[in-house]
């Protein structure tokens, strides 16, 4: 996706324009990690999580919303979305899912249409866009190229046992509900193999993001590596 870096009253100036890839993989997989190791170059990355978030804090029209189709029921003592009683519904009725994700999807693309305008009008060149579910709601297309992170299955369920403390039936669930991960794989530009340590996923993860730049035309110098962990 590009957007123009420089507005001056209703005329956009087109010096430079952003561009922006797409970062994604199945849960537990290790694109968070991926994504720290970009931000540590100094390359911008957005993350559609975190955007989530943002578009159902208190008082919030994404939380209103979530409300009225819902109930209070999803909410905690303060008012706030309580995350687990709503995960607890959605992953067990696809319609449930379905009307979670048309509430939250639009006010997140429209909110992260407004991260990469700001990044565009500072003069950055290039940003990542990090997002679970890019090829599920078709933006294979708007972000491009694609970075897929790929771990076995067996690697990422103790993963996510450990970070999510999700039992077996919960973590299929959540594994279900996305893409198989071998066919986010087939339709990636680059695949960044997350089967090592973390030095090794790093090394990768610069290798994979030089060759991005490369390919796109940018200096990778502009970004320079930190030390390995």
């Amino acid at each position: 996706m590009l957007f123009p870096n420089c507005r001056l009253g209703s005329a956009y100036i087109w010096r430079v324009a952003l561009r922006v890839f797409g970062l994604t993989g199945g849960i537990g997989s290790g694109k968070s990690t991926v994504a720290q190791r970009l931000r540590a170059r100094g390359l911008p990355v957005v993350n559609a999580d975190e955007l989530a978030r943002d578009v159902v804090t208190l008082e919030s029209e994404g939380l209103a919303r979530i409300v009225d189709y819902f109930g209070s029921g999803v909410l905690n003592a303060l008012g706030e979305l309580d995350r687990g009683r709503l995960a607890a519904i959605v992953f067990s009725d696809p319609e449930a899912r379905h009307a979670l994700d048309s509430i939250v999807h639009p006010l997140v693309r429209k909110l992260a249409g407004e991260r990469f305008a700001a990044l565009a009008e500072r003069g950055e060149p290039l940003a990542c866009y990090e997002v679970p579910l890019l090829y599920e709601v078709g933006l294979e297309r708007t972000f491009s190229p694609v970075v897929v992170v790929n771990a076995p299955e067996a690697l990422r369920r103790p993963r996510l046992a450990v970070r999510d403390g999700l039992d077996p039936s919960a973590l299929a669930a959540r594994i279900a509900a996305q893409m198989p991960l071998a066919e986010k794989v087939k339709r990636a530009d680059y695949v960044i193999e997350n089967d090592g340590s973390l030095a090794v996923l790093e090394q990768r993860s610069d290798a994979v993001f030089d060759a991005l730049c490369n390919s796109l035309g940018f200096d990778p110098t502009r970004y320079p590596k930190p030390h390995l962990s």
